[in-house]
Parts: structure tokens; sequence; C-alpha cells
């Protein structure tokens, strides 16, 4: 047993002890309070289960008859329930800020990746390649940032680029025959962006042919601008893996596509 637990296991059996003496809203905010202060020990559910049952039993122990009994079981309940919920509450508030300081991690990185790239003097000597390479990184980390199966990332007659399992038949057909222009038409009416799942999304025209026998359970795209506000192509994610696309996959997506439309813009000024 550890001493984080140790001392964890004493304040709680104290706060429990002065619960049952007088139960009321000011002790329950001990439960709260040492219910915070296990997430930020990284004790488990199952530590906060442990504290109370030892801090129990002596309690229960101590009860004079049945009626006693039954009132230090029912406080202790509230105390251990007023506590529960708040762990659970603090552990997914906890899980939710690391999830967002990931990904802002993921764009940070590819906001340096692009810098690097656009810095790059080769982008003046070999533009063509340079734009295929830029927008194969900006596939690629499109599909890790939005955990997506498949990201395709187009260039208004120029190249694209796509990221996907490499073994993947279905996706490499999905990319082949993908109905652009039909994409283009969708983001021009969603004012640049658009984003669909299940039935509204089997609707769509240029989705309406399923992807090999499985059909689509989610599209996410944003467009690629030019200052001036012309379109210049899209990025563009397939089917999350973790449920349907959010409000804030959207936000990610428009981020990395204003990043993804200065590097297009400027190696698009080299090869004029």
């Amino acid at each position: 047993m550890t001493a984080v637990f140790e001392a964890f296991r004493a304040s709680y059996a104290s706060a429990l002890d002065d619960h049952l003496r007088d139960p009321g809203e000011a002790s329950l905010l001990a439960a709260y309070e040492l219910a915070r202060d296990a997430v930020g020990r990284q004790l488990s559910v199952l530590d906060l289960a442990v504290a109370h049952q030892e801090a129990l039993v002596p309690a229960l122990a101590r009860a004079v008859d049945a009626t006693d009994v039954e009132r230090v079981a029912r406080a202790a309940g509230d105390f251990y329930l007023e506590g529960l919920s708040t762990y659970e509450m603090v552990q997914r508030g906890f899980a939710e800020a690391q999830q967002t300081a990931t990904q802002g991690r993921r764009r940070t990185e590819l906001s340096r990746q692009l810098s690097t790239f656009l810095a790059d003097a080769s982008l003046a000597r070999d533009p063509t390649d340079a734009l295929q390479e830029m927008l194969q990184l900006v596939a690629e980390q499109a599909r890790e940032l939005l955990d997506a199966d498949c990201c395709v990332v187009t260039v208004a007659d120029g190249p694209r680029a796509a990221s996907h399992a490499e073994d993947d038949i279905r996706w490499r057909a999905f990319v082949r025959w993908l109905d652009l222009p039909a994409i283009d038409e969708l983001l021009r009416y969603g004012g640049g962006t658009a984003r669909a799942s299940g039935e509204n999304l089997a609707e769509l025209p240029p989705f309406r042919s399923p992807v090999g026998e499985t059909p689509l359970r989610g599209w996410l795209a944003a467009s690629l601008t030019a200052l001036d506000g012309m379109p210049m192509g899209a990025v563009q994610v397939f089917d999350k893996a973790t449920g349907p696309f959010t409000g804030e996959d959207a936000a990610a997506l428009i981020h990395l596509a204003q990043i993804a439309s200065a590097a297009v813009e400027r190696v698009q000024l080299y090869r004029g």
C-alpha cells in the first residue's frame, strides 16, 4: 500500500467520521474535496471504494442498535455517492482537457512542419513536387488529428493526396473515383465547410454510392481558399473511428485548411 493511498485513506476516514457525527452540506463538501484530491493523486475509483469500506467498518461497529446502524449506513452512503459523482465528473473533465491539449500539440506540430516547409528554398526549384509533398503532409496529419479512416486533399487543376491504410483497396478506389466537382459545389453551398453523417450523408449526390460494400459513416470537409477568397481546393476526412465528426473536429479542420491554403498559394506563385 503506497504512502499516497495511506494518507488519502486517513483523510477519508476522518472526513467520514465528521459527516456521521453531523451530516449536512458542510460535511458533504469534504467528500467533494477528497474526490478531487483522489484524481489529482492519480488514485482509482477502486481506491476510493476501498477507503470508504475501511472507514465504514469501524463506524458500523460503533453503532449502538439496529436504528443507529441504518442511520450510519445511509449517511455514509450519501457521503460516498457525493465523492463518487465528483470523482467521475472531475476525471471526465481531466480526460477531456488532456485530449484538447493533445489536439493542440498536434495542430502546433503541423503548423511547425508547414512553416518549415514554406521556408524551404527547394520550393522555388521544384514547385510541382513540393506541392504534392505538402498535400500529402496535410492529408496524413489531418487523418491522424481527426481519427479518420481516410483523408483526401485536392487542389483545383492540380494534384491530389490521400491518406488511408496502405492495403485498403476500398479507400484506394474511393479516392480514385471521388466526384470532386460535386463536392466543390457542396462546399460552395455550405460557405466553405460541410459535415454530414448517416442517412444525411447517403442522400448527398457524391456519396450515394457506397464505398465498396460499406456505406460511408461520416464526412467533414473544408475549402482551401486563397487570400482573395477564391476556392483553391479542399481537405476532406471520412469515417471517424470513434463516432460522428463534431463541431470541434470541424474547427480543427478549418484551422488546418487555413494553414494549407497559405502553403498552396505560395507554391502556386512559384509555379506561375
